[in-house]
């Protein structure tokens, strides 16, 4: 089901206002093809990348639209957060994405989340424009973790306190506690890492405390030990959007900027326009 409740990132809401105009150009009704279009026309972030790779597809979409005739629309739903109606393979889109995003523990619903259940949907009209190959590129650039970088040269550590966390460099003392909160918030994954960190004498790791709990954490220089990579990063999913990742973030960056270093790379980044946002990191494209 789909909540009024559900919350999505900027860019998402702003491609499905793209594909509602597209919408409103043919029968009035939001389908597959026009939350295609939609991220196609977005211009931003993974979408930039998106049309300067497909251009062709693109614009082969847009000539489907203009020369075809589509359903009237009976079979048509209102839908949040669309203020058109959809239909209902863009509902399942919608109910398909919601499960990705609770399956990663994600907190907002993103154009990868809603791509991936799309092409999933195999909806004939998309499967006969583009093919099986491009649409595993297409994923490759806007569902899977990309790597993203940021620019230390003039960096300026911010001011403004925007959660009440309490942020401070780990000490060996934090060892096992640590290690307990990552398993059991994201499972194995990150252990590695975080043991890399802590075989470093000045460990390159920040935790954040509320009520003498670990509820977030971020590491720099440890991921396969290599310096000038910042992550893993990770908050209680019960504290985000709280401001918290924001102050780890930039706890990170500022002594990465300290030591030196004038790029950062973010490691296999999930939430790109957050980092976006809270550092103006940047996409490294796909070679």
């Amino acid at each position: 089901m789909i909540s009024e409740t559900m919350r999505f990132t900027d860019r998402c809401m702003r491609i499905f206002q793209h594909a509602e105009l597209a919408a409103l150009e043919s029968t009035g009704v939001v389908e597959p093809i026009h939350l295609l279009v939609g991220t196609f026309h977005e211009g931003t972030g993974v979408c930039t990348e998106l049309l300067m790779n497909y251009q062709e597809t693109y614009d082969s979409l847009l000539e489907w639209l203009g020369q075809t005739n589509m359903d009237d629309g009976e079979q048509a739903v209102q839908c949040w957060p669309f203020h058109t109606k959809v239909s209902l393979a863009v509902k399942k889109i919608l109910e398909r994405s919601s499960q990705l995003m609770a399956r990663y523990k994600q907190i907002y619903l993103n154009e990868g989340l809603v791509l991936k259940a799309l092409f999933d949907l195999k909806d004939p009209t998309i499967c006969s424009l583009i093919s099986t190959e491009d649409v595993s590129s297409i994923l490759e650039i806007v569902y899977s973790p990309r790597d993203l970088i940021v620019s230390l040269k003039e960096y300026s550590f911010p001011n403004e306190t925007v959660s009440k966390s309490i942020i401070r460099r780990v000490t060996q003392d934090d060892f096992t506690v640590l290690r307990d909160f990552v398993e059991g918030e994201f499972g194995k994954g990150w252990l590695e890492s975080i043991d890399n960190g802590f075989h470093e004498t000045n460990i390159p790791i920040f935790i954040a405390i509320e009520k003498d709990q670990i509820v977030g954490f971020a590491c720099y220089d440890v991921v396969r030990k290599k310096k000038g990579l910042f992550g893993p990063m990770g908050t209680a999913i019960d504290h985000r959007s709280l401001g918290i990742g924001y102050q780890l973030l930039h706890q990170c960056l500022k002594a990465m900027h300290e030591h030196g270093y004038a790029y950062v790379i973010i490691d296999e980044a999930g939430p790109i326009e957050f980092y976006e946002k809270a550092c103006s990191a940047r996409i490294i494209p796909k070679t």
